[in-house]
């Protein structure tokens, strides 16, 4: 996959970013360099995240500054008039262009609970049908996240939905997103009947050898159950979350005495069920980021910080409430999302799949018959009506 190209700047703006970035006035940048931030696209409508280095003249000082420039795009009259009913509702509205933009410009990510920050945005500017996003750049302070180091995540998105749970008033902003989670799952799971009804595909050794046995059945059971599934997750009390918060969009910086987890990429940011956010940090940390953490550890600990996070902004409920929610959560978004399977014995789809997630297929295929293990242990013996 080609790198974006990156975009022509503008000395005037660069330095009021400087200046943000920098904490101090600038009189001038002297020079600086664009360069493209690797990451899996997933989201049709970015246009690429860029690393803008250089140094700036404050004074008689000149100082090194940086920032990072994401870029949205609106989507074209051509695709959307090209597109399926519900993929046209997917471009207009589950991964909404410009929602990132209006977080940041809200001042929504301003009032973030304490432990739990998101980058300072130093502008956000539209030309024509784009939206240029300039933040902060944060540096992971941790290359390798453990179980406890998650754990405080977990707790820190847990305040965020708390806060929320005990009686602050859900934000109503039009741009936020609401019943993100069937959406997107009802999307991306239209290729699962097919890949269930294909005897090719569970016949391949690479799907015989890393599934378990009766994987394809379990799934299959699943999908049938799939609206029980999805009314069960509609019915959850809502709050505001991320939906996007695995280790990926997260990172670990120690500021003002405390580490902080940084939370990037709101581009998903609205009304969600209780424990969305702490589902997608372990479902998707470890079973699409493939960090290589036993999944009972990662999630018993995540849960308890989640209850406690929950707790701490004043909402006390059941830890077996929240382990019901999260369950919901875990089958109602990543129980029914198998579509890279469809490569199997393909050489050509697996090159494609292989440089679109950044990884050997093989590497992929095993991921995905993990989640499926989870996934299938979990549902079990959930309560759903």
């Amino acid at each position: 996959m080609a790198a974006p190209a990156p975009p022509e700047l503008d000395r005037a703006r660069l330095a009021a970013v400087a200046s943000g970035a920098l904490g101090r006035s600038v009189d001038a940048v002297v020079d600086w360099t664009v360069t493209p931030v690797g990451y899996t696209v997933f989201n049709p409508v970015s246009q690429g995240i860029f690393r803008v280095t250089g140094t700036a003249r404050s004074g008689g000082t000149s100082l090194p500054w940086s920032a990072v420039l994401k870029i949205c795009r609106a989507p074209s009259d051509a695709e959307l008039a090209e597109a399926s009913p519900d993929r046209r509702a997917i471009l207009i509205d589950t991964l909404r262009w410009d929602r990132e933009g209006e977080a940041y410009a809200s001042g929504l990510l301003e009032t973030l609970p304490d432990g739990l920050a998101a980058p300072r945005c130093l502008g956000v500017d539209r030309h024509d049908d784009t939206l240029w996003i300039w933040l902060e750049y944060v540096a992971d302070d941790i290359a390798q996240w453990d179980v406890a180091r998650y754990a405080l995540a977990a707790r820190h998105l847990g305040r965020l939905g708390g806060e929320y749970h005990a009686g602050r008033e859900l934000p109503s902003q039009e741009w936020l997103s609401r019943g993100w989670v069937r959406s997107w799952s009802t999307y991306f799971s239209r290729t699962m009947p097919a890949m269930l009804a294909s005897d090719d595909v569970w016949a391949q050794p690479i799907v015989v050898e890393l599934f378990d046995p009766g994987a394809r059945e379990e799934l299959g059971r699943l999908w049938d159950e799939r609206d029980r599934w999805w009314d069960a997750l509609d019915r959850l009390p809502l709050t505001l979350a991320h939906l996007d918060a695995f280790r990926g969009n997260l990172m670990s910086r120690t500021a003002r005495g405390q580490v902080e987890t940084v939370a990037i990429d709101w581009a998903f940011v609205g009304l969600a069920p209780l424990a969305a956010d702490v589902a997608t940090l372990v479902a998707a940390s470890l079973f699409y980021h493939g960090d290589p953490l036993d999944p009972h550890a990662v999630t018993t600990a995540c849960l308890a910080a989640t209850h406690d996070g929950l707790r701490d902004a004043g909402h006390d409920i059941s830890l077996h409430e929240l382990e019901r929610a999260y369950a919901i959560n875990v089958v109602g978004r990543w129980g029914f999302v198998i579509a890279p399977l469809r490569a199997a014995g393909d050489r050509a789809r697996q090159e494609k799949m292989e440089q679109m997630l950044r990884r050997p297929y093989r590497e992929i295929v095993r991921l995905i018959a993990e989640r499926a293990r989870y996934v299938c242990a979990l549902s079990r013996g959930v309560e759903l009506d």
